[in-house]
């Protein structure tokens, strides 16, 4: 099928996705599956999903999650179509053999990820992250819980604060791609206690406006997009040094609004 430029960039989203956040297989009863779990915000994601492929979508029981599921014939054989060319996670790329191998599709390897293509933003979309790290509180807020505790976190933080965006991954080589196809950022390993990530992470004011001038061009759709782009409000606040500001001045109650909706 010849998809237009717009649909390609989705399956490039999509394909994104999957290999963030889905899993693909042949059930016991020689059934191909695809499933795509994200937290209950990003409901809409899975349902725009759904309206072309078809599907379900389910609330995990005891979860603040969703679960899209896509189990019939020609919905996967579809599926195939759009992301065969754009699979990459070392993971996935077996689970998606074994479904061209049962349709009897020829799989096509994905060449070397670029910066415009839609993959990114669907793996930013299941796998990414935009925070504000605070090195430094006050005793009185250090041990403050809920989103109360971090708001008064940040609004009192002065200059310790640094805002961050990544995308993680428990294998190097997934996130490693990221780094070869921008040119810009670090890849960083995270251990805690047994287990070991690795994100590709943006810290500098340049990277991260340069990763929005992506994601303003190539669109993400989950909820995280939310705070991708108040990052920008994050860097003119900065740039007016509101979170230096004296007590009781506008620049430093923009701030502390700030602090709230970013929570909110």
């Amino acid at each position: 099928m010849n998809y237009s430029n717009s649909e390609i960039k989705w399956n490039q989203w999509f394909a994104g996705v999957i290999d963030g956040d889905g899993y693909l297989a042949i059930q016991k009863n020689n059934v191909a599956v695809c499933e795509i779990t994200m937290p209950l915000c990003d409901e809409p994601l899975l349902a725009e999903i759904k309206q072309r492929l078809g599907g379900s979508i389910r609330l995990r029981s005891g979860a603040q999650a969703v679960r899209y599921r896509l189990g019939h014939k020609a919905g996967i054989q579809e599926l195939i179509e759009r992301v065969n060319g754009s699979i990459r996670n070392s993971v996935r790329v077996p689970q998606f053999q074994r479904l061209c191998e049962k349709f009897e599709i020829p799989f096509i390897p994905a060449p070397p990820l670029d910066s415009q293509s839609g993959y990114t933003a669907g793996f930013y979309d299941a796998d990414g992250t935009t925070f504000i790290a605070t090195t430094r509180s006050s005793p009185e807020h250090a041990t403050q819980k809920g989103d109360l505790g971090k708001i008064n976190r940040l609004s009192h933080s002065r200059g310790a604060n640094q805002l961050r965006v990544g995308i993680s991954n428990k294998h190097r080589s997934n996130v490693e791609i990221f780094y070869e196809a921008f040119g810009f950022g670090q890849i960083r390993e995270l251990r805690q206690l047994s287990k070991t990530c690795y994100t590709w992470e943006l810290r500098s004011e340049e990277d991260i406006l340069r990763f929005i001038d992506y994601a303003t061009q190539t669109p993400c759709r989950s909820d995280k997009r939310k705070r991708l782009f108040l990052a920008l409000h994050y860097f003119k606040l900065k740039r007016m040094k509101a979170h230096l500001a004296p007590e009781g001045t506008n620049k430093l109650k923009a701030w502390f609004l700030f602090s709230q909706k970013w929570y909110s």
